[in-house]
């Protein structure tokens, strides 16, 4: 079960709903970090998210691409992906072949995608590209395919955020939509999609 999330599981809603999802689980939990590593806050927040993950009784490790290896994910019960630089996140994926424990993953325990995190589980990051190309300055990556597990879902997160510091953006991603024929679901700060099998609900 995948949860596409903006800035993590911080609405009672989405809270409710991860409750009732790990409630029978197991609690053993993997924290990636990948992402955001190169934060200068990137402790800090760890920190907090393992903290916050453990109040619902998670025992939380910190999992990296490129220092782990990937067969170690198949003994969490939920993989937590954090935000950060997406396309730094999917270079670590590519570069250690996980793309293939991460879809087995997602369809066999509880993933949670932050920002970045969720935007790797669709079909590719060329969206994403095309809106901050800045992102993608120095990681230079040119194979923009993701993970593509999410049904053709699109999303994006943070919208206000991003209507505040990208130019013309609800016009560029309505130009998306046409030349596509995608539809993208804008996700506001607090609000998400849950992802099970052939079914999506979108929480807000």
């Amino acid at each position: 079960m995948l949860f596409l999330t903006s800035n993590g599981l911080t609405s009672d809603k989405l809270k409710a709903e991860f409750i009732s999802v790990i409630d029978n689980k197991g609690k053993k939990c993997a924290i990636i970090p990948t992402a955001m590593e190169k934060d200068k806050d990137h402790q800090q927040w760890l920190e907090e998210t393992k903290a916050s993950l453990a109040q619902y009784g998670l025992d939380c490790d910190y999992f990296y691409f490129g220092q782990d290896e990937n067969e170690k994910l198949a003994d969490y019960d939920v993989i937590y992906i954090c935000g950060g630089n997406v396309f730094y996140l999917m270079q670590m994926i590519k570069q250690c072949c996980a793309e293939d424990i991460l879809r087995k993953t997602a369809l066999e325990k509880v993933v949670v995608g932050v920002s970045a995190g969720s935007l790797i589980m669709q079909k590719d990051l060329e969206l994403i590209r095309d809106l901050i190309p800045r992102m993608n300055k120095r990681v230079k990556l040119k194979d923009l395919t993701a993970l593509d597990i999410t049904n053709n879902i699109e999303h994006l997160p943070h919208k206000t955020r991003y209507i505040g510091i990208i130019d013309a953006f609800e016009k560029r991603v309505k130009t998306y939509e046409r030349k596509t024929g995608h539809k993208v679901i804008c996700l506001e700060d607090g609000q998400g999609i849950i992802i099970d099998g052939d079914t999506h609900r979108i929480i807000v």
